[in-house]
């Protein structure tokens, strides 16, 4: 997808390509010209990531010599030639299941390797207000109680828990601040409050922690346990 793409280099330019993904929903693109990949196409690649990070060498050479029509014992090599990573080929497997219009394999190529170096979106969903390193301990003072959730990209069970976002808001207390924090983004938050895995649900009471929940939780069970914290405090 490099220098041997070159050779037959596609017809579009790098910034028809660009409104190429922004047309077919790859990526937004905000008034300051900030290009930034969607959620929805996070998604589709967080599965593909899943399925192609980290598997064995035959395997992911197998999947490289279906997309590209080669011998998979020539796969190792042909990819060394060319300089491509797994994270651009499954970049490449994204696109090839997202879009909807008929572009050569080439150009999709070239989108790939164009998205591979953007910033994905925030996990922490939009409706919630996010916290870095910086502000999570302003946000503990301002509020008695606190629910913060821990979210990673690439992480089925926290895609699961957003599919029951609604629900799992409505499980938290009408006097609980919920807020949420990128898990792969602030290691002193995660460092602090000894968080291992994500999701995690962590309840704060007078900016001290009193519970932990990890991993995927149905909004019952929050519920439930915010029900057992809170109550009698």
């Amino acid at each position: 997808m490099n220098g041997e793409a070159d050779a037959v280099s596609g017809q579009n330019s790098p910034e028809e390509r660009l409104e190429i993904l922004e047309d077919e929903g790859v990526v937004t693109i905000d008034d300051e010209d900030v290009v930034t990949l969607t959620m929805e196409f996070e998604s589709t690649r967080g599965i593909y990531h899943d399925s192609y990070a980290d598997v064995e060498e035959a395997e992911y050479h197998k999947a490289v010599s279906d997309v590209f029509g080669i011998d998979p014992g020539d796969a190792g090599e042909r990819l060394d030639d060319l300089g491509v990573t797994r994270e651009q080929f499954i970049a490449l497997l994204a696109l090839n299941s997202h879009v909807d219009g008929e572009y050569p394999l080439i150009e999709r190529a070239h989108m790939a390797m164009m998205i591979t170096g953007l910033a994905p979106p925030s996990p922490v969903p939009g409706s919630v207000a996010e916290l870095d390193d910086d502000s999570y301990g302003t946000f503990l003072d301002e509020h008695d109680r606190v629910a913060v959730t821990v979210w990673k990209r690439f992480c089925a069970p926290c895609r699961k828990m957003k599919e029951e976002l609604d629900g799992t808001l409505a499980a938290f207390p009408d006097d609980v601040a919920v807020a949420g924090v990128d898990g792969e983004s602030t290691p002193g938050f995660c460092r602090t409050f000894g968080v291992e895995a994500a999701p995690s649900v962590l309840l704060f009471e007078d900016g001290e922690l009193v519970e932990t929940l990890r991993g995927y939780q149905r909004p019952e069970t929050i519920e439930s346990v915010c029900a057992e914290v809170y109550d009698d405090r």
